[in-house]
């Protein structure tokens, strides 16, 4: 079992705990709804240390980091933020990442979770074994990581309460070192809610310190501590992936996320695989669907219509800023038409009516991102 630098702070705040890919995390404060409402009106706080974080350094971290992603990192100014996933040979997407651009030859790749239940962190190895032969630093510093994320309309000034860094014009993807209540710090404001939000990544021997600096900065803001509960409800109703979204051998074309992928760049690991999976076209594509009644479902629910079964449920939440539970899953292109109507077949075979939703169905146009 594996626990984060604060997780003795957390443990004074009497969360339920759940565990997740091996990680001992908090999944409720208070309620899911009050947390996630917290984040929309206000501000919350989120401890993300489950992240890994993986440097990739030396004449040749470009070319490193363009073999393994799918996206173009070529034209990335430093400390430009950059989402992408990673591909197996055979074009289905292994991971969802960010990479960081660092220095000139510096970049980390942040990945979602930094451990699987066998305590393994497969991103490391697979960047370890497409660095043979190039002269690169490829580094796990995860477990010497902490990171806690500040997401709502808020943010801003809380964290502008204990920097004197002016991170107040730092833009959408975009990071920069600081000093946090006087640690060495990296700030970007990015997210997983689809608020203004920023996540501060410091040493972990610092945690503790930072970690009460910050809850007393959010004190007079009325900030919320935050769980995994609120954390996928949030990025359910914009639209954001979780792995297991993407599991079972999925493209990024599939998933949503056709638009990381930069054909153009030159060669990446499962580029040809991908281009023939495209070429021969797919069938179904990831859906996002807004349930009718109040019924949460559970991954692998049946998504019937006509009473046949055409896909299965990956993830679900209630989303408590739209109203309505909400859950992705896999339906034939002809049926995952926004407004079409689909029914969730529970495990004890009961019916639930849905429909087809937008994607993203909370800020569509993403202006509360760029407040």
């Amino acid at each position: 079992m594996k626990r984060s630098p604060f997780y003795c702070d957390i443990q004074q705040a009497g969360p339920q705990w759940a565990v997740v890919q091996g990680w001992e995390v908090p999944n409720i404060f208070t309620s899911p709804r009050e947390e996630h409402l917290a984040v929309r009106q206000r501000a919350g706080i989120f401890d993300w240390s489950t992240t890994g974080e993986i440097e990739v350094q030396g004449p040749d971290a470009l070319r490193l980091v363009q073999k393994v992603i799918v996206n173009d990192a070529a034209g990335m100014p430093v400390n430009k933020v950059l989402y992408t996933t990673m591909l197996l040979e055979d074009g289905s997407i292994f991971s969802d990442i960010t990479v960081y651009r660092l220095g000139e030859s510096h970049y980390m790749l942040m990945t979602a979770w930094g451990s699987n239940a066998a305590n393994a962190r497969p991103e490391y190895e697979w960047l370890l074994r497409w660095s043979a032969g190039l002269n690169v630093a490829v580094t796990d510093v995860s477990s010497g990581s902490a990171l806690l994320a500040v997401q709502g309309p808020l943010s801003r000034q809380i964290l502008g309460s204990i920097t004197e860094e002016p991170f107040d014009t730092l833009g959408y993807m975009w990071g920069m070192p600081a000093h946090v209540a006087g640690i060495r710090a990296y700030i970007s404001r990015t997210g997983y809610t689809g608020e203004l939000g920023y996540e501060v990544l410091v040493p972990a021997e610092h945690a503790h310190d930072f970690w009460e600096t910050l809850t007393a900065a959010g004190k007079p803001y009325d900030m919320a501590l935050c769980g995994m509960a609120a954390a996928f409800s949030l990025r359910l109703e914009k639209g954001y992936i979780m792995r297991l979204d993407f599991a079972g051998g999925r493209t990024p074309y599939e998933v949503g996320l056709g638009w990381t992928v930069k054909l153009d760049k030159g060669d990446f690991i499962g580029r040809e695989s991908l281009l023939r999976r495209k070429a021969a076209g797919f069938s179904e594509k990831l859906t996002l669907l807004q349930l009718e009644d109040e019924y949460v479902p559970a991954g692998g629910d049946a998504l019937l219509v006509d009473d046949r079964e055409v896909g299965k449920v990956t993830s679900a939440a209630f989303g408590h800023s739209v109203g309505h539970p909400l859950a992705f899953g896999y339906l034939p292109l002809e049926h995952a038409v926004e407004g079409n109507a689909v029914r969730v077949r529970d495990s004890a075979g009961g019916h639930h009516p849905a429909r087809v939703a937008r994607r993203p169905l909370y800020d569509p146009e993403g202006t509360r991102l760029r407040m």
